[in-house]
């Protein structure tokens, strides 16, 4: 079992916070003896269940249930209203997406984190996906007639492996296909550039977002069970 301190986590919300990688039984049963010792390190941990073991102790929380989808990238039609953001921070309608990206993200549904955590983490998460030179990000959005971003996918590649960050449709207009047209763009854009496999991570609570990535080809490759412990 390897614990360790997590220091941007720590600098940025301002907490003592670390992780924990329970892999057995005899993990979980040890980590939560250990109740008074970690306490004096930590304040936070992330504990991460691979093996589905389950772990109980007392100021512990599920607090998601991490699914990773992946799909082959196939020549799929890319569409004229959907486009690259050439910005290098980014535009008030990205900063409204991305806090819709992040409906069920546990860094929200965590009351006990500091006040406005969560829009503070992807408000810096949106910043660090804009495209900028020597990297493979990228920002795919669908513009409305008026210009406006209505939705987006933000991308990383590396190699042959294309990596889905953030994925929003604004409420006002979702269940229109938008979210549809920036996924087949995205896919048929890294097909081309020699990209085998996409790759994006969900949450298992947000069954919306299960089924339509199921709906575009995806398949589950793992189901990560995350922890919040609070001592």
């Amino acid at each position: 079992m390897e614990i360790r301190t997590l220091q941007w986590d720590s600098d940025f919300f301002g907490l003592r916070i670390g992780k924990a990688d329970i892999l057995t039984k005899e993990d979980a049963l040890s980590l939560s003896a250990q109740h008074n010792m970690m306490r004096q390190q930590f304040d936070l941990l992330y504990v991460f269940d691979s093996n589905n073991i389950g772990f109980n102790a007392n100021g512990a929380r599920l607090v998601d249930e991490k699914i990773l989808y992946s799909k082959p990238c196939e020549p799929r039609k890319q569409f004229s209203d959907v486009a690259f953001f050439q910005g290098a921070t980014p535009s008030d309608d990205l900063y409204r997406l991305a806090l819709v990206s992040g409906g069920y993200s546990r860094f929200k549904l965590d009351e006990r984190l500091p006040k406005g955590s969560y829009e503070r983490l992807y408000r810096r998460w949106i910043e660090n996906a804009c495209p900028k030179e020597g990297t493979n990000r990228q920002i795919l959005t669908f513009l409305d007639i008026n210009n406006i971003a209505k939705g987006m996918i933000t991308i990383d590649h590396q190699g042959e492996l294309g990596h889905i960050g953030l994925v929003a449709v604004d409420t006002d207009c979702q269940n229109q296909g938008i979210g549809g047209k920036i996924m087949s763009t995205l896919d048929g854009y890294l097909f081309e550039r020699g990209i085998k496999t996409l790759e994006v991570p969900t949450q298992k609570a947000n069954t919306e977002a299960c089924h339509w990535y199921e709906k575009n080809g995806f398949a589950i490759q793992s189901v990560l069970p995350i922890y919040h412990w609070w001592l």
